[in-house]
């Protein structure tokens, strides 16, 4: 199978920093921009859940939530790998007509994992009533389990409108969300009533009405064709299954260090960790905004300007990213451990070295993006794989003794070099294959697809 790339060309020696800049200002002012728009708006609102279950409880009930939370992000990364990537990837090879009927498909494997996930949750409610797990986690499970099928419907809808770019839709959708949960988490915390499974509750409430606000705004992109649900099932897991185990590593690399500090230093330690990360990822919306971005629009950019356009894309976008996060590093390494007790409060003061190196960590994890568009359009999966393996590696062995020697602060050392390496290994590979790439015009070598080849 065809597929397309560039990646980020070497900017001609001379060019002026002013002519950078207006280029990047133009790409954030218009599509780019409604989408970091969208995904500030998501971000907020997580980041401000957390700050209400922290400020309203003790440092337990944060980590309670955030080891709930770990188990979302996992689905969610689950689902993208074998839904919402393989949908991105082929939905722009098809006419309209064919391209509802494959929607409908995606719609149809959604809905069957979202279930799945449901139940896998509340069976794990049940063993730990039995007095098989963390007795704290027993409240949480069954309000998780409500909320998860709703927050996976939502995130595959987000994914849909960013597919066929409809970016506005996806934020009217999402402020939905912020308006709901946030009202419903203010009112049990005024009542005294917010607890880590009360959080849940407020989160099934919202997604629930995000889901009904995507059903009547989205009907028209789907229909149902029983016929290809299973074909289009094998071809989804044909480029998924790739995507499936480098999003299960890497998120494996990094949720691992909640769950391992609570079982090595109790909830509590993973409450301080949980904080310290809400204040170092306060650039995620960018990030994850910009990759919601570069992800379908470098498809539609190389299906109708070629691998020249993409080139000049993500160019435009690493510059972005770079101004981000140096900002960000900065202010962190200045000012972390005022931001902490700030948003959380005195009970998490202390621990803005952590704040630091967690945003050192993730500043290396950014710079992944552009050379992860890169492989993964020349279907390079295999390569991504083994880059987020390397994370996966690092949290076992140094990251788990740096944890167990140093508590959060040996997370965030941990997470930093999983990172660095993991980042160093995506550019090594990207840029060994790209010139080859470049030259064929956007074709992929025979034996290279989705795994193949060197």
């Amino acid at each position: 199978m065809k597929s397309e790339t560039g990646y980020i060309a070497v900017l001609p020696a001379g060019i002026r920093l002013r002519s950078w800049w207006g280029r990047v200002a133009g790409a954030v002012a218009r599509k780019g921009g409604v989408t970091l728009a969208d995904q500030g708006v998501v971000s907020v609102t997580n980041f401000l859940t957390g700050v209400i279950v922290a400020r309203s409880g003790s440092r337990e009930e944060l980590g309670l939530y955030s080891l709930g939370f770990t188990v979302l992000i996992v689905l969610q990364a689950v689902q993208s790998s074998a839904i919402s990537s393989p949908y991105t990837f082929f939905n722009v090879r098809f006419a309209e007509g064919e391209r509802a009927a494959y929607t409908g498909s995606s719609l149809v494997h959604q809905l069957h994992l979202a279930a799945a996930a449901a139940l896998l949750l509340a069976v794990s409610g049940a063993l730990l009533a039995r007095g098989l797990g963390s007795p704290g986690m027993v409240a949480v499970m069954p309000l998780l389990a409500l909320a998860t099928p709703f927050v996976l419907v939502r995130e595959y809808g987000r994914q849909i409108f960013f597919s066929r770019l409809r970016f506005s839709a996806a934020l009217l959708m999402d402020l939905v969300v912020a308006g709901v949960q946030m009202t419903a988490l203010l009112l049990l915390a005024g009542m005294g009533k917010l607890s880590a499974a009360g959080a849940y509750g407020a989160v099934a409430l919202a997604c629930g009405g995000a889901v009904a606000v995507w059903g009547a705004t989205a009907r028209q992109y789907y229909s149902f064709d029983r016929t290809r649900i299973l074909p289009d099932l094998r071809m989804n897991w044909a480029i998924g299954k790739w995507s499936l185990a480098s999003g299960v590593a890497s998120l494996a690399g990094a949720q691992l260090y909640p769950w391992l500090i609570t079982v090595s230093r109790g909830v509590e330690a993973a409450g301080i960790l949980a904080a310290c990360m809400g204040v170092a990822f306060l650039a995620n919306p960018l990030i994850i905004g910009v990759g919601n971005f570069l992800a379908p629009q470098t498809m539609h950019s190389f299906t109708t300007d070629g691998v020249p356009a993409v080139r000049r894309l993500l160019a435009r976008s690493t510059l972005v990213l770079a101004a981000g996060m140096t900002l960000l590093c900065v202010t962190m390494f200045a000012w972390g451990d005022e931001l902490l007790r700030l948003i959380y409060g005195a009970r998490y003061a202390g621990f803005g070295l952590v704040v630091a190196l967690l945003s050192l960590s993730q500043t290396f994890e950014v710079f992944s993006l552009p050379p992860n568009c890169g492989l993964f359009l020349m279907e390079r999966l295999d390569v991504i794989f083994r880059a987020n393996v390397i994370v996966l590696l690092v949290t076992v062995t140094a990251g788990f003794w740096l944890m167990r020697l140093l508590g959060p602060l040996g997370v965030a050392w941990g997470l930093l070099l999983g990172n660095l390496l993991s980042s160093l290994y995506r550019w090594v590979e990207y840029l060994r294959r790209i010139g080859s790439f470049t030259a064929t015009g956007g074709a992929v070598p025979a034996g290279n697809e989705a795994g193949g080849g060197p």
